[in-house]
């Protein structure tokens, strides 16, 4: 089954903030992958992960950062959005665990971490990690920070796992790097790794620092019809999608593109109008959006021209769907 690996853009901020600090503009490193500056509006926006993991090898190859992963991760396992806020739900280290696990794939569609467990250990993993060397190394570096990060929740700041495998060939910047400098790191295995003390798993978690917000957080789907729609749809921000774009972000030619859609059997014009359709009826059931704003919304010059097309994908117009749907709510109350 083809498939097009998404991951959330708030990845793609935490190596960002590294080269802000040292002064590195990242704006060429961010074109040669096909990224702009606009992928900061919003860290729960969903993209291509090729494109993610590029902008990382190229920014750590070029300017020579070897442990570019360990100082993206050094930061408060509180600080990833929508993430932290389920994860610090829980009500025990071990309970974490698990819930990082899950909702591991709300952040990237080929997440694969599992807890391994035997009488006598416990051992927090995550499976083969895509990428060329580079990429791989700092990717799986800011992995491994989330995950001693977590543990460190109940262990505190101090503590650190006493052997740590990595799947990195690669030693140069990490084991003298302050949060390995006190494990023994064994390089190149097939999974990354470290052992959880078991005491430590009943241990229960500091009283959350926020609730959950009510919002849309699922799994990333990676299949390719649902990623192209979800990859269309978050360019909808930026005015209408182009072909063009949409090809360069998945990676591919416009042909492969166009053939691997009729493959679908659809076309790059019904992904957009479907996609379109959605977020109109999303951005009308939300309050606060006039037709105008939300013709805007969605790549149309006028109200008059989203009006015909939503009237061409219901049958009805976008004012009489907006009365229809405020007394279907109201008799639902």
């Amino acid at each position: 089954m083809q498939i097009i690996p998404l991951v959330r853009a708030k990845y793609v901020y935490a190596y960002a903030g590294v080269l802000d600090r040292l002064g590195i503009p990242k704006r060429r490193l961010l074109e040669s992958v096909g990224l702009s500056e606009k992928v900061f509006q919003n860290p729960e926006s969903i993209i291509p992960a090729h494109q993610v993991w590029g902008f990382i090898g190229s920014a750590a190859q070029k300017e020579g950062i070897d442990d570019l992963g360990l100082v993206a991760g050094d930061m408060s396992i509180q600080d990833y959005g929508a993430f932290s806020e389920r994860l610090l739900q829980a009500p025990n280290l071990n309970q974490a665990l698990k819930i990082f696990c899950q909702i591991a794939l709300q952040e990237y569609s080929r997440a694969d971490f599992y807890i391994s467990r035997s009488e006598q250990a416990t051992w927090f993993c995550r499976g083969p990690i895509d990428g060329n060397e580079d990429e791989k190394k700092h990717v799986e570096l800011l992995v491994l920070t989330m995950m001693i990060a977590t543990v460190r929740l109940v262990a505190g700041s101090e503590w650190y796992p006493s052997i740590i495998f990595l799947q990195s060939q690669t030693t140069c910047g990490v084991e003298q790097h302050h949060l390995l400098s006190q494990s023994t790191v064994r390089f190149g295995n097939r999974v990354t790794a470290f052992e959880v003390p078991q005491y430590l798993l009943p241990i229960q978690l500091p009283n959350p620092v926020f609730p959950i917000k009510d919002q849309c957080y699922s799994n990333l789907e990676h299949t390719f019809h649902t990623a192209i729609d979800q990859i269309v749809g978050d360019m909808l921000v930026d005015n209408t999608p182009k072909i063009e774009l949409v090809a360069e972000a998945v990676g591919t030619s416009v042909r492969t593109l166009q053939r691997r859609l009729s493959e679908i059997n659809t076309t790059f014009s019904d992904v957009l109008e479907k996609v379109r359709l959605k977020k109109a009826k999303q951005l009308i059931n939300q309050s606060g959006f006039s037709l105008n704003d939300i013709a805007f919304e969605l790549g149309y010059s006028d109200q008059a021209h989203f009006t015909r097309a939503f009237r061409r994908w219901t049958g009805i117009s976008p004012g009489t769907y907006q009365s229809q749907q405020s007394l279907a709510s109201e008799k639902s109350k």
